[in-house]
């Protein structure tokens, strides 16, 4: 986390072996990460004295357990195809379990038949949030990242849907999130991007959104409680892109990052 820019978790490399004996928290500051010892979401922190080269560290999911996710359905008017638009926000909820970091690979289940990735901007909340009003919703927002809502079509609603979206939306490795936290967007004017082994498969901007960042938080806040680390993945645009054991897929998001993973099967 850079004051103005983000934060990450991070692994120490060493020589040629990857060591996780030094898993913690860092300030990215022009290609250096400067250790902290706090997770900043959950309070305040110091620096420890130690940094290292952000070429020396693997970069991990930089919110890996939240106490809830929620996802909005139906959010860009791009994305409705030949559905009606929502009247309010229609939030879902992803499981912690279903995150992984950047570089960590996407597995698709051989049961999952089509399975599509969505590019998406994520608020990540760092105070107590109950029955906020719009105007104040993004004083409650600790920060953004990217995010990839990957969906398995057929157990969404195809021939062999559920009637709750659990699988589809929460397998294992169904949420990539990162690479930073970013503190110092306007989460409603940033381009939004999609891409599969290079190919643009989505291309948006945040303004698009049906339902505002802040208008979504004020709504979600009268019904459940937010809390520090609980994020909200505001929606995606257009037609999502398949993807397939093989391919790279990238999210890339306007002063946010670039966070990309391989697709590998089950």
């Amino acid at each position: 986390f850079k004051q103005k820019t983000a934060y990450e978790i991070g692994v120490r490399l060493v020589g040629s072996e990857m060591c996780i004996r030094d898993r913690s928290y860092g300030i990215i500051d022009n290609g250096e990460v400067i250790q902290i010892d706090n997770n900043p979401i959950l309070g305040s922190y110091d620096k420890t004295g130690k940094s290292f080269n952000e070429s020396d560290v693997k970069i991990l999911c930089p919110n890996p357990n939240p106490s809830k996710s929620l996802c909005l359905a139906l959010n860009y008017g791009s994305h409705l195809g030949e559905r009606g638009a929502p009247t309010r926000p229609e939030p879902f909820y992803k499981t912690s379990t279903a995150l992984i970091g950047p570089g960590d690979a996407i597995k698709i289940h051989p049961e999952a038949g089509l399975v599509a990735c969505e590019s998406e901007l994520v608020a990540i909340i760092g105070k107590v949030t109950k029955n906020v009003s719009e105007e104040e919703a993004l004083d409650y927002v600790f920060g953004y990242t990217c995010g990839n809502d990957v969906s398995a079509r057929e157990w969404q609603g195809g021939d062999d849907a559920d009637n709750q979206w659990w699988r589809a939306k929460s397998a294992d490795t169904f949420g990539p999130l990162g690479p930073h936290i970013v503190t110092d967007i306007d989460p409603q004017n940033v381009a939004i991007r999609g891409l599969v082994n290079g190919v643009e498969g989505q291309n948006c901007h945040s303004s698009e959104m049906l339902f505002s960042t802040a208008k979504s938080i004020s709504f979600i806040s009268k019904y459940a409680t937010l809390l520090p680390g609980d994020m909200l993945w505001t929606g995606t645009s257009g037609k999502t892109p398949p993807i397939n054991p093989g391919d790279t897929v990238t999210i890339e998001i306007e002063n946010v990052g670039v966070l990309e993973n391989p697709v590998e099967s089950a």
